[in-house]
């Protein structure tokens, strides 16, 4: 299977469509208190809460969803010569024990709004004094932002994966 610029670009950007809101509706149903990750990326930048999610809204969706993973995941497709939904899946089992295993638990070190004491489990977006966002720490899998947040980072990041192998393969 050859490298596509177009499809790697086009199938991250489907996958990450299909995936934010499947995170949101998990938000909204109460399975999680993990913070909107527009929010979360938005608020590297900004401690301002509108200025973050519009900051957050294009590094979420168009540099990290589009533009890295949706290249990265064309990589490995092309070098494995396959975009088959086994591979998809994979590589988006992969994605998910970097993130809930690497990424989260060293977030609150590299994040200027995000508490480096663990939080409470549950505990998701807050306030400083100042009205800055703070957000509290994920931990390990992002088990401090609910007890099922684990499951739906595995699922959220499988569904990424399908997405990508399947709009990619369709394309190239």
């Amino acid at each position: 299977m050859e490298f596509s610029l177009l499809g790697a670009l086009v199938a991250g950007l489907v996958a990450t469509l299909v995936m934010s809101p499947l995170m949101r509706m998990a938000s909204a149903m109460g399975l999680t208190q993990m913070p909107p990750m527009p929010l979360v990326t938005g608020a590297m930048m900004s401690g301002d809460r509108r200025t973050a999610v519009s900051a957050g809204i294009a590094i979420h969706y168009v540099m990290m969803g589009t533009v890295v993973f949706g290249l990265i995941y064309a990589a490995i497709f092309a070098a494995v010569g396959s975009a088959s939904v086994l591979s998809g899946l994979l590589v988006g089992l992969v994605h998910a024990v970097v993130v809930g295993a690497m990424a989260m638990p060293m977030m609150p070190a590299m994040h200027p709004r995000m508490d480096h004491q663990p939080a409470t489990v549950g505990a998701g977006v807050g306030q400083r004094d100042t009205g800055e966002v703070q957000l509290s720490s994920p931990g390990f899998f992002g088990v401090r932002w609910g007890a099922v947040t684990p499951m739906g980072l595995v699922i959220g990041h499988l569904v990424y994966g399908l997405v990508v192998a399947l709009v990619y393969q369709w394309i190239v």
